[in-house]
């Protein structure tokens, strides 16, 4: 391979590629405008001007706060008159979900539940709108479930701390109980009061052998006396029967009640967790980015690059030789002693050269205007870019040798681009795809260039942990370069 054959067939290039001063302007600047425009407009660190619609037939108090809620936290409010009119709304791209809420939503709880309406073939941001309004409607649920959860805390320790002291006015009922019980044995009986009378009348027959009618007087009075405390006995007898029955029965249903009232206290001492927070959610979850930044702008920074990269190299290359093939000296080219080879590797090098300065703009705009810094990981960042637009411009090339009209060649590499583009994490993550498909769709080259990027801008990876994406890309590079070869043999026999 000569390097003066070489630099021939670069200048060639070069001269070809700088006929239209203003094309050969717009390759270069284009990329850089990309990613300023990209860089101003994704600088954010959520979703913005999100617009819900919402629908209820009566809007409660409860309603009303969550929808302030939103508010505050930069979401559109749109009330509709009915949930047809919201659910198209969403069919027409008005707004972007559709929440109906229940006409009876208070503190309590609804009987019926918040229905979410969303549009799935936005799959990459349906769920990010129902994570962020759940998120939302769930803290307001919390900090509702955590005050009933207070209330329900409080009289559990009321409870707590008055049943012990319930406990024991029990315990002293039941001994009043007792003395109760203990004060009716000390009353006479009918038989003591009827041995008193006899005793009585016994003296009074004492008394007529005597004539003392004093006496013998006082003696009558007195078993009368008796007789009436007899008979008021009886029945006193009689209810204080019933009362210590009665009293038993009340001391049997205290002691139930003592028991149940302990077991009740230990129950509630069992119970480990009195903190409403905990009740309401005893299992907190937290998530936490595994990057420094949380600015969208970062976070598509690398895919930009391999978009720019794949498009870049695609069409220039298979420009380069379409113009290549439609000059006059490209007859001459094979007639020459030079090397095919020589001639595929000029014209690489020409496209790697023009793409060369369209990254170092690239870089430049993204230092300096968009403030942020890559010169800790340019090394890894250009190697993986000089595979990568290797691998796309021997792709492009292939490309530019099989098809022969300037329009089928155009068509066929923005058609694989595209087919990369959609078949990669750009428009849909890879996991939405198949099993079985999704194993080629990882050897995707732009999948490839993202991921490493990612690792290494994103993540700060070193070459060791993005080897595998480098093995990959060398074999691509290795197969589309056998393939070029191939190509332009093909394209000198047809001549």
């Amino acid at each position: 391979m000569g390097i003066r054959s070489l630099l021939s067939i670069v200048g060639k290039d070069f001269r070809i590629f700088s006929r239209s001063p203003l094309s050969a302007l717009v390759i270069l600047l284009v990329p850089l405008f990309v990613i300023l425009f990209m860089g101003y407009a994704f600088n954010s660190f959520a979703l913005s001007g999100i617009i819900v619609g919402v629908y209820s037939e009566s809007y409660t108090n409860l309603t009303q706060d969550i929808l302030n809620g939103f508010e505050e936290q930069n979401l559109i409010i749109n009330k509709f008159n009915s949930q047809d009119e919201c659910i198209s709304s969403i069919k027409s791209s008005k707004i972007q979900i559709c929440i109906i809420f229940p006409n009876d939503l208070t503190a309590i709880g609804s009987s019926n539940d918040i229905v979410f309406y969303v549009d799935h073939s936005r799959m990459n941001i349906a769920y990010a709108l129902i994570n962020s309004v759940e998120e939302k409607i769930s803290a307001q649920a919390s900090d509702l479930g955590i005050a009933l959860a207070t209330d329900l805390v409080n009289v559990l320790s009321s409870a707590k701390n008055s049943l012990p002291e319930q406990n024991v006015v029990i315990s002293q009922s039941i001994s009043k109980l007792n003395e109760i019980n203990d004060n009716t044995h000390d009353i006479p009986s009918s038989s003591e009061i009827d041995n008193a009378i006899t005793y009585l009348n016994d003296a009074n027959n004492l008394l007529d052998s005597v004539n003392d009618s004093v006496a013998k007087k006082k003696i009558e009075d007195t078993i009368t006396i008796l007789n009436s405390i007899k008979n008021s006995n009886a029945k006193i007898t009689e209810n204080i029967e019933d009362i210590n029955t009665l009293s038993d029965q009340t001391k049997s249903s205290l002691q139930i009640v003592t028991v149940n009232i302990d077991s009740l206290i230990n129950d509630i001492n069992q119970i480990s967790v009195l903190e409403p927070e905990k009740i309401v959610s005893p299992i907190k979850t937290k998530i936490e980015s595994i990057n420094a930044s949380s600015n969208n702008r970062d976070y598509l920074l690398p895919t930009i690059l391999a978009l720019i990269a794949m498009f870049g190299g695609i069409l220039i290359s298979s420009t380069f030789v379409l113009k290549e093939r439609k000059t006059k000296a490209f007859f001459r080219n094979f007639i020459t002693p030079t090397w095919d080879f020589t001639l595929i590797f000029g014209s690489y090098l020409s496209c790697l050269i023009i793409l060369t300065l369209q990254f170092i703009l690239v870089f430049a705009g993204i230092e300096w205007i968009l403030k942020v810094s890559l010169i800790d990981s340019i090394l890894p960042v250009s190697l993986v870019l000089f595979l990568s637009l290797t691998l796309f411009i021997f792709m492009g090339m292939f490309i530019g040798y099989v098809f022969k009209s300037e329009e089928t060649t155009i068509f066929a590499s923005v058609l694989i681009a595209a087919g990369l583009m959609f078949f990669s994490n750009t428009i849909l993550p890879i996991e939405t795809l198949s099993g079985s498909f999704k194993k080629f769709v990882l050897f995707n080259p732009l999948v490839v260039l993202d991921i490493s990027l990612k690792k290494i801008i994103l993540f700060d990876f070193n070459y060791s942990q993005i080897l595998p994406e480098l093995y990959i890309m060398v074999g691509f590079i290795v197969l589309f370069c056998f393939l070029t070869y191939i190509g332009r043999k093909i394209t000198k026999r047809m001549l």
